[in-house]
């Protein structure tokens, strides 16, 4: 639902709030009850699609983005172990393949993800004998395997909810059509108590008008510190990844200033998750902000 729908909705129910006690002294007017009834059925519609529509994209889009973290959590860990190994023997190659950060794992497009969590599960597979030590083993393989695997099947589900939405939106805006027509009705109805009932006419007229809310943004600011030392950390990495969408692009990046203090002005209102990287630290990603 788009701001100009959210707005058009909070009138009509306004509208039907305003109604709904002053019943006895409307009912009297020619065809008001099947006006009121067709009306307030349309909105029923519309609430009933937007709740199914929040349901399909926070119940299936949520459950890919969690397979998404746990497969880049995983493919990030086994390619630390084994960039390790690789500098242990000496080999180049390997070393510099498994230079992944867990961090840009996250944020990969679904193929670039599966292409590199295949790389890493077939890069330890050709060592995996010698790999115990480092934490690489056919359990932990296993895992691998199939977080790639339930991540791979999750991937096609979200484009086909995309249509069931599509068609949702599609019905939404019918059901706001219907909801206009009868709304023209009662206001017609409600135009014949301009002289008789002006108490009723003014008010009905105050609630029938349709406010502008607008796109809604929130200031944030706030202190990254080291956790032992306690001290501000300078040129912190703050990515803020809308929580609900497909797309794992940051919505907005910054960086924290020189005591470890950043300030954003103006970020659209939402949930996200919030990841944090600095070279030399542990990647921290918090949820649901």
């Amino acid at each position: 639902m788009n701001t100009k729908q959210e707005n058009r909705l909070n009138m009509c129910l306004a509208v039907n709030l305003f109604l709904l006690p002053n019943l006895e002294r409307l009912a009297s007017l020619p065809n008001f009850t099947t006006s009121l009834n067709a009306f307030q059925n349309f909105i029923a519609l519309i609430q009933k699609s937007i709740e199914k529509q929040a349901f399909d994209k926070s119940g299936v889009a949520k459950s890919k983005q969690e397979l998404k973290q746990n497969l880049a959590l995983l493919a990030g860990d086994n390619a630390r172990k084994l960039y390790a190994y690789a500098l242990f023997i000496n080999d180049r190659v390997l070393s510099t393949e498994m230079r992944i950060a867990q961090s840009k794992l996250e944020i990969e497009s679904d193929a670039k993800l599966m292409k590199s969590s295949e790389g890493i599960f077939n890069r330890a597979a050709l060592y995996l004998n010698d790999l115990t030590p480092y934490g690489i083993t056919a359990d932990s393989q296993l895992l691998l395997r199939n977080a790639i695997d339930d991540f791979t099947e999750s991937m096609p589900k979200p484009r086909l909810n995309n249509t069931e939405s599509k068609l949702i939106t599609r019905q939404m805006a019918e059901y706001f059509i219907g909801a206009e027509k009868w709304l023209e009705q009662l206001d017609a109805l409600i135009e014949i108590l301009r002289n008789s009932e002006p108490d009723i006419y003014n008010s009905y007229q105050q609630a029938r008008k349709t406010v502008d809310y607008g796109t809604r943004s929130n200031a944030v600011r706030g202190i990254i510190v080291d956790a032992n030392t306690k001290i501000g950390l300078k040129g912190v990495t703050i990515s803020f990844v809308i929580a609900d969408e497909k797309n794992l692009q940051p919505a907005l990046v910054k960086k924290t200033a020189a005591k470890g203090g950043f300030n954003i002005k103006s970020l659209a209102e939402g949930i996200y998750q919030l990841k944090l990287s600095k070279i030399g630290y542990v990647d921290q990603v918090i949820q649901s902000l």
